[in-house]
């Protein structure tokens, strides 16, 4: 099936506080806005935008840490299973075999960034890019908006680094400190 739409999308992480800022964020992009609360969602929301055309880039504003995207308590979208997960937390191996049904489409550029603290600081980073077998985008280290006048300016600072990654492997190790959103 030829997908000639393609889709972008910036996810507004609900479920765990700084949703009105994570809003903001997700509106500046001017992708479309998704606001899942839970992991299971998530993956829902991609299969019914996949049915439309094919997904090429998400911008997620998130609280995160090394093992995922955290949601509602304990049902984010993690790297694996944790001891307190509940049934609606997804995982990078759920991503895969939806993708792999052909049930979550991407374009051959697809390419995710990741605006959350500490989100390459383990490997989901890493596997969530050869998952949906393209670029993912994320900070090693906190992370935090620039702000200037009072004002967001679409820049986002990591206090370590920000890394690439390409179909599971490592394209550019230190991307800097600061990488734009919007």
């Amino acid at each position: 099936m030829a997908n000639l739409k393609t889709i972008n999308l910036a996810v507004s992480a609900h479920g765990y506080g700084a949703e009105a800022a994570f809003d903001y964020r997700a509106q500046q992009t001017g992708y479309t806005v998704i606001k899942p609360r839970t992991g299971r969602e998530f993956l829902e929301i991609l299969q019914y935008y996949s049915k439309q055309g094919a997904i090429e880039n998400v911008k997620i504003f998130s609280h995160s840490y090394p093992r995922g995207i955290i949601m509602t308590n304990w049902s984010g979208f993690y790297k694996s299973p944790g001891p307190e997960d509940t049934p609606r937390a997804a995982y990078v191996k759920d991503m895969a075999l939806t993708v792999e049904r052909g049930e979550i489409v991407f374009s051959s550029e697809v390419k995710f960034m990741l605006f959350g603290c500490n989100i390459t600081n383990a490997s989901f980073t890493q596997d969530l890019s050869l998952s949906i077998k393209g670029v993912v985008i994320g900070a090693e280290g906190g992370v935090y908006p620039e702000i200037i006048n009072g004002r967001e300016t679409g820049v986002f600072i990591s206090t370590h680094r920000w890394i690439k990654y390409c179909n599971g492997t490592v394209a550019v190790s230190n991307l800097g400190k600061r990488i734009r959103a919007w």
